[in-house]
């Protein structure tokens, strides 16, 4: 208290951003967005196809989160083996197969209902698709606020990459020591641009020249 006033609590960056992000994502008209996560899904599936990987992790999206409905089991046709995340007590990720059956999770999330396998089998996984807020171009992600994937990222050697909507792939975004970068982004490449995503490589990772192709962007960071 400062006299009679209360002083407001200090907002960080991290915050006033994933706060923008998600009230410009629920702006979205449901038409555009079921456009925009089709066209994210296509994308993704002509990324894997270009490497044919035999395992791979992904996410279930909310609501709120790019790609929508169809982008598990679209990765179900063309990947042999698909990890996806259950969220523990302590905010750590565990993982089981996906195989057509769900559970709720916690914060409304949908979860696989399978056998767990263990926070490691991630490690084996050969590609990660993981969701995100918004993603700068040296690779750092905003994620929601829990820390899971930074504490997940350090133990997946693949190329791990996120599905954005347009205006969500940044120059910049606030970061802290935990952080950690991704790889590449997948996004429309206009302001408005909600069709037609294009794989960027970010200055995160390096990228095994086989992941080089026609959709790579000219100015890789990899």
């Amino acid at each position: 208290m400062r006299g009679n006033s209360a002083v407001p609590p200090k907002v960080s960056r991290k915050s006033e951003l994933r706060a923008d992000i998600r009230s410009a994502r629920r702006r979205l008209p449901a038409s555009v967005k079921a456009a925009a996560d089709q066209a994210l899904v296509d994308a993704v599936v002509s990324a894997v196809l270009q490497v044919r990987p035999t395992s791979m992790a992904a996410y279930v999206p909310t609501l709120s989160e790019p790609g929508g409905p169809r982008l598990v089991t679209a990765l179900q046709e063309v990947v042999p083996r698909v990890l996806l995340p259950i969220l523990d007590d302590d905010l750590d990720l565990d993982w089981a197969v996906a195989d057509g059956s769900f559970t709720a999770g916690r914060f409304g999330l949908i979860e696989p209902a399978g056998p767990r396998l263990g926070r490691e089998a991630v490690a084996a996984v050969e590609l990660m698709l993981l969701p995100a807020l918004a993603v700068a171009h040296d690779g750092l992600r905003l994620g929601q606020g829990g820390g899971s994937y930074d504490r997940v990222l350090p133990r997946v050697s693949g190329p791990t990459i996120v599905p954005l909507y347009p205006g969500e792939y940044v120059p910049e975004v606030p970061a802290e020591p935990h952080d950690r970068p991704v790889c590449g982004v997948l996004v429309g490449n206009k302001p408005d641009g909600y069709e037609q995503p294009h794989l960027y490589w970010t200055n995160g990772c390096a990228i095994a020249h086989h992941w080089h192709s026609e959709q790579s962007s000219a100015n890789d960071g990899g």
